[in-house]
């Protein structure tokens, strides 16, 4: 980046500074290629890593519990009194939605990419800029849910809320803290 990327003055009527790769390669198939790296880097591999990542817990899960990853027991484990089962659960539903956001958020602003890396020209005339600035900034917004995602699946909700699959928990005394009922987390 530090080679590439330099500072353009550009004359009035607009009278701006931006820092650009305008002008840095000699061809036009070294900036594409250049730019399908960046893609590689900034998409591919990060999808790559998360999907192993995730599967490596999940399987260290099932492993723990000494079953494969899907059993048929699945569905009755939701609501039992045995952490493993709900932790892989959990986790196999957290993973699905971490992979599957940071897909859905990044898909369109490299699908873009890729057509206008391949052919400016017509994706110049079919796409307004907005949309191009619409579908990056959507993109960045996957940053803003993966928080939100672990904190859906790892806070305690209020006791009000209950169980999904209907089980209710033993009634708890108030917190000495905060003088309200809590859900434990071994029912969630």
């Amino acid at each position: 980046q530090l080679f590439l990327f330099r500072t353009v003055t550009l004359q009035p009527p607009y009278n701006f500074t931006q820092c650009t790769t305008r002008g840095s390669f000699p061809q036009p198939w070294h900036e594409t290629l250049y730019n399908m790296l960046g893609f590689s880097c900034l998409f591919l591999l990060p999808l790559l890593i998360m999907v192993c990542c995730y599967t490596r817990i999940l399987l260290e899960i099932s492993r723990r519990m000494g079953s494969s990853l899907f059993s048929s027991r699945d569905v009755s484990l939701r609501c039992s009194r045995n952490n493993i089962p709900r932790a892989r659960l959990r986790m196999l539903k957290m993973s699905l939605v971490i992979v599957s956001s940071f897909i859905l958020c990044w898909t369109p602003y490299y699908l873009l990419g890729l057509w206008y890396w391949f052919c400016p020209r017509a994706m110049e005339k079919r796409v307004s800029p907005a949309l191009t600035h619409i579908l990056f900034i959507f993109g960045l917004f996957n940053a803003c849910l993966d928080p939100i995602t672990y904190g859906l699946f790892t806070i305690p909700f209020e006791r009000g809320w209950g169980c999904p699959c209907g089980h209710s928990p033993p009634a708890q005394p108030p917190s000495p803290a905060t003088g309200s009922l809590h859900c434990s987390a071994s029912s969630l």
